[in-house]
């Protein structure tokens, strides 16, 4: 039987519909849960393939699929695996969500010069962060979970036949206190990156819905200090007596407004600001910077992923503006099979070069 169709048999079984191994990228969520997750779906084949390059590849070939497969059955390497993957199965679809790029996408409305939709796809994502929070604190402690997770490991491990033992020299005395320490560790690490990324940002966040009509005429000054002390550099004012007293007035503004009338989200607020954004200047801002506010930097990391595609090596010596325009080019795409080339061409040749385009 050929190496192609033991590969094929063995990889009958995945559910993904990969056919190679995908490769880790550091800088990106998403592509660490895929790359995991593909390789534990690929991990039949992948040992068939390193036993038939011992038999058949040269010296250095074998000797390192020797020590590869070497790696790939070891208990150390096993147990991480499958603990990793039952966390990036349930945190996937949210980094695909994070990552995706029109999470927080801006949306301009035609009949007011403001952005209005990226607040509620972040308070949504927000939310959702907290939910999947919860969910892997009760997770952490749920002994039915872990007893599954053992079931499917000893399963894994008879059909791949793989030994699972513990070394002499470890702390814990089982596979079942390997684990249990592996999985414990792990979930407990993920909350507090999600509590590090995200928690004191929603905390924040939070306190914009102090402000917005439908909630202000039930809170205070108390309510909205936190959150004038953290944006004081981005306001017109310095003077937090003078923003207290905007508020003070936007309060006023909507107690005489009844309750079905009196906007509800970002969108709505920032149309009924249009016409009297002068006498709430600061107010204003703040609306501006959280109807700006980005759920994630996937973006900007695109940004600089264009850049080191653009300026490499054999291009190390372009000029800002050379670089800058390359990039926009690079990025926005879609606007770029619009222009007219001719026009460009023409704007092109214009520039003062040694080499004459045009006999002008």
């Amino acid at each position: 039987m050929s190496i192609d169709t033991q590969i094929g048999n063995r990889s009958n079984t995945c559910t993904t519909r990969k056919r190679k191994l995908t490769k880790l990228v550091e800088h990106r969520w998403i592509d660490k849960h895929v790359s995991v997750l593909t390789f534990k779906q690929f991990y039949p084949a992948v040992v068939i393939l390193l036993e038939f390059m011992m038999e058949n590849g040269d010296a250095e070939t074998s000797g390192n699929a020797r020590a590869y497969l070497k790696c790939i059955a070891d208990t150390d390497f096993i147990i991480p695996l499958f603990v990793v993957s039952k966390i990036f199965d349930i945190t996937k679809p949210y980094s695909e969500v994070l990552q995706d790029k029109k999470c927080g996408e801006l949306v301009i409305r035609p009949s007011i010069k403001c952005v209005v939709d990226t607040y509620l796809d972040l308070i949504q994502c927000y939310d959702n962060i907290e939910n999947i929070g919860t969910y892997l604190t009760k997770l952490k402690y749920d002994k039915a979970k872990l007893d599954e997770l053992q079931n499917d490991l000893e399963q894994f491990s008879h059909d791949n036949d793989v030994e699972l033992k513990i070394s002499r020299t470890s702390k814990h005395k089982t596979v079942e206190l390997y684990l249990r320490h592996i999985y414990e560790t792990f979930i407990q690490t993920t909350l507090d990156q999600l509590s590090y990324r995200f928690s004191e940002h929603q905390k924040i966040l939070a306190k914009i819905m102090n402000l917005i009509p439908v909630y202000v005429v039930d809170r205070t000054v108390d309510d909205i200090k936190e959150l004038v002390e953290f944006y004081k550099d981005d306001l017109s004012s310095d003077d937090n007596s003078v923003i207290y007293a905007e508020f003070h007035i936007w309060k006023n503004k909507w107690e005489k407004i009844i309750v079905e009338e009196r906007p509800t989200n970002i969108n709505e607020t920032l149309i009924e600001l249009v016409h009297c954004r002068s006498f709430f200047p600061n107010l204003n801002q703040l609306f501006e910077l959280f109807a700006v506010l980005p759920v994630t930097v996937a973006t900007a990391e695109r940004s600089f992923s264009t850049m080191k595609l653009i300026k490499n090596c054999l291009r190390n010596s372009n000029d800002d503006d050379r670089l800058s325009s390359l990039a926009l080019i690079h990025i926005h795409q879609q606007y770029t099979k619009e222009l007219n080339v001719e026009d460009v061409v023409n704007e092109f040749c214009k520039d003062k070069r040694r080499i004459k385009f045009t006999n002008d």
